[in-house]
């Protein structure tokens, strides 16, 4: 057993070198040129060499994930009709495509996985446009998919670039700026998605972002909840029936699928999560980053590189990450060569939720 462990972890060590070789050690990403994301910076907090592996390395999974899928083919949807297209292209235009992209990419047995996520995200869609389009049509907007690279300097002095992408920004009656969040989650915990709001990292750090590059203040975030349905295929059920019970619930009680929240925000709450949360995080980032620079393909020689044990186990269940951290395999990975700057840190969009 050990000896079959050391001949895979040779072979991967190959293809690792051999990857660092062609692109003579240069890595996937660089903070001082790239700048970091959000799912960077939340990966890198649970773990320091699984996010390297993905930000350095390109590691990427390539498996089917119903949240993040449903997630990144609603939003896809969102910023098709942001471009000013109509809802009901949705379906041809976005997420049969996204079927196509993503099929060939998982097994054979998880593609009829994949069409009933992009199916149900269709019919949540088409009724959610036509629950919020009343009130969406007069929203005055500053942005809508907007990406944004701005430069943030520590109070210790580290100059890091933080980049990202806002779903929507808009100007209240009153001339106030408001950020719009969207996200899908299964589970709503109004009360508590709330009070954390002001300490949420993905949120802050789109808020100061914002003040950033407006040299405005913010007055609040807008957040735009969307349930993704919990709704079980039973066994006597085939496909269409299936969906066509998802579409009956939504549209029975959109209330329940549809939510949105303001929350205001003063100057000094955002002041505070830059000192308290933004800052610290940045200049261990940053230290962390000159420590492995010169190598980032190895890493090791660097105390304040490391590899997290509780990291290996998510609430989700394995790391995507496991088998090649425990095994060496890369099996269920591919590895990225062209950073694209919609894509976050992880190979999915940087919006996905």
């Amino acid at each position: 057993m050990a000896k079959k462990r050391a001949a895979i972890r040779k072979k991967v060590n190959k293809k690792k070198n051999a990857f660092a070789k062609k692109h003579s050690q240069k890595p996937f990403r660089d903070i001082e040129k790239d700048g970091i994301t959000y799912s960077f910076l939340d990966e890198w907090l649970m773990d320091r060499e699984q996010a390297r592996l993905s930000y350095v390395e390109g590691w990427s999974s390539k498996g089917l994930s119903v949240p993040l899928d449903f997630g990144l083919s609603f939003h896809d949807c969102l910023e098709w009709v942001a471009k000013g297209r109509s809802y009901k292209t949705a379906y041809r235009r976005v997420l049969k495509p996204y079927y196509e992209r993503k099929a060939p990419k998982i097994e054979y047995h998880e593609r009829g996985k994949l069409l009933q996520i992009i199916d149900m995200a269709d019919v949540v869609f088409k009724e959610y446009w036509k629950y919020w389009q009343n009130f969406d049509k007069d929203f005055r907007y500053l942005f809508q998919e907007e990406s944004f690279n701005v430069s943030h300097k520590t109070k210790n002095g580290h100059e890091v670039p933080l980049r990202g992408r806002w779903d929507a920004v808009y100007q209240s009656n009153d001339n106030g700026i408001w950020l719009m969040e969207n996200k899908t989650k299964s589970v709503i915990d109004e009360l508590g998605l709330l009070a954390a709001l002001p300490f949420d990292l993905q949120s802050m750090l789109y808020v100061h972002a914002l003040q950033t590059r407006l040299k405005k203040p913010v007055a609040g975030i807008l957040y735009n909840v969307i349930r993704r349905p919990g709704l079980r295929q039973k066994k006597t059920e085939n496909h269409e029936e299936f969906i066509q019970r998802v579409q009956d619930d939504v549209v029975k009680r959109p209330e329940h699928y549809f939510m949105r929240w303001k929350v205001d925000l003063t100057q000094e709450d955002i002041d505070k999560w830059v000192t308290r949360s933004l800052d610290p995080i940045l200049d261990q980032v940053y230290l962390w980053w000159q420590s492995i620079k010169e190598n980032p393909f190895e890493p090791w020689e660097s105390s304040l590189h490391y590899a997290n044990p509780t990291a290996l186990f998510t609430r989700y269940g394995r790391s995507r990450y496991f088998d090649m951290i425990t095994r060496g395999s890369t099996d269920g990975l591919y590895q990225r060569t062209n950073p694209s700057h919609k894509e976050n840190d992880n190979g999915t969009n940087e919006k996905s939720k």
